[in-house]
């Protein structure tokens, strides 16, 4: 592990639709190391893939817009906040040269990803093309080489993707986000559409090349076993907040919040013998509607009057490990007027 590679640093994203105002990330932080692995897990609609899009200066416009926030690619912020049009198109030429070169990303379906048109081996060889200066048979050389290192035959490079099973076209899209060797990795569910068996190959392999190249991975799924896996450290997102951080060993050894301990109190267990799994009472919050408390609170099995006035900021329960609820408040909160035991996950 070394320094950070990639830092979010108090990212707020909204949506503006005609129906109004959505919420989608609020106040988000964490930091990923080179060789490091950080995963983002929660329920459908927290604002996990918009983290990735933003990071990826993949935000839908007009809608999507970055109200506030960093986002540090080796110390240098990729994010443009300013609706000027003028300035963002200055941000979309530096993004175009980041995206696949520093920064990849593999989509969560692979299908939709691929170019259903062109052979597997052109798409990589494509990529390589556009961020470095070499010959159209070096990049045809480096794509091969990139198709075996993720497991498939060079033999196959004038394929097509609808000729592939969907764990091999899931390596294609993996050899084409890592064709120029980033120095970030996002992951956004990648192994959903795949049976376990081939989940767990995609896994391993990923896993591998993240250690061979030294990448920063972010993983976004809502699999805790995979979390447990393959990462280092684990944030968990509600309403497009992060209401817990920590390495593994804390999330899992120690979870905290409340909404944690649901989703470990919802996975199946051998030793216990059930009819029903459990479940989390009620829905997310309206991204378009928060309120100005907790936003699980009416979710809560363990809300009481602290929670009602003002949404709780993040508190150290140990070295690295924070939790966004007024239940681990230190002593003095009240007397230090709001202030004592509010750091960012990022530090």
């Amino acid at each position: 592990m070394s320094d950070k590679v990639l830092e979010v640093k108090n990212l707020i994203v909204h949506y503006e639709t005609d129906d109004g105002v959505a919420e989608a990330v609020n106040d988000i932080s964490f930091s990923i190391g080179a060789g490091e692995t950080v995963g983002l897990v929660g329920e459908t609609g927290a604002g996990k893939t918009t983290i990735a899009l933003t990071i990826m200066g993949l935000l839908p416009r007009p809608a999507g817009h970055v109200i506030s926030g960093e986002i540090l690619l080796d110390g240098k912020n990729i994010v443009e906040t300013s609706r000027s049009r003028f300035r963002q198109r200055q941000n979309d030429r530096m993004m175009r040269k980041l995206r696949g070169n520093d920064i990849s990303m593999i989509f969560q379906d692979p299908m939709s990803a691929l170019n259903p048109v062109l052979p597997v081996g052109e798409q990589i060889a494509e990529v390589i093309s556009l961020h470095n200066k070499v010959s159209k048979a070096e990049a045809v050389k480096r794509a091969m080489e990139m198709m075996e290192l993720v497991g498939i035959s060079a033999e196959r490079y004038k394929n097509y993707p609808h000729e592939f099973s969907g764990g091999m076209k899931q390596r294609i899209v993996i050899a084409i986000a890592l064709a120029c060797n980033p120095r970030v990795l996002i992951a956004d569910e990648p192994t959903t559409a795949l049976d376990v068996t081939i989940q767990a190959q995609v896994l391993q392999l990923m896993n591998g090349l993240k250690q061979k190249f030294n990448t920063a991975l972010l993983m976004i799924t809502h699999d805790l076993g995979v979390v447990a896996d393959i990462c280092d450290k684990c944030g968990v997102v509600y309403a497009g907040q992060m209401v817990e951080y920590g390495t593994i060993e804390h999330i899992f050894n120690n979870p905290s919040h409340p909404y944690t301990k649901a989703l470990f109190n919802a996975l199946p267990s051998l030793d216990k013998d059930v009819e029903r799994l459990e479940s989390i009472p009620g829905l997310m919050s309206d991204p378009m509607a928060l309120p100005p408390d907790c936003s699980f609170r009416e979710r809560c099995n363990a809300k009481c009057d602290k929670c009602i006035p003002k949404d709780p900021p993040l508190f150290e329960l140990e070295p690295g490990h924070f939790v966004r609820c007024y239940h681990f408040a230190p002593s003095d909160w009240e007397v230090t007027s709001g202030t004592a035991g509010e750091k960012e996950a990022s530090k």
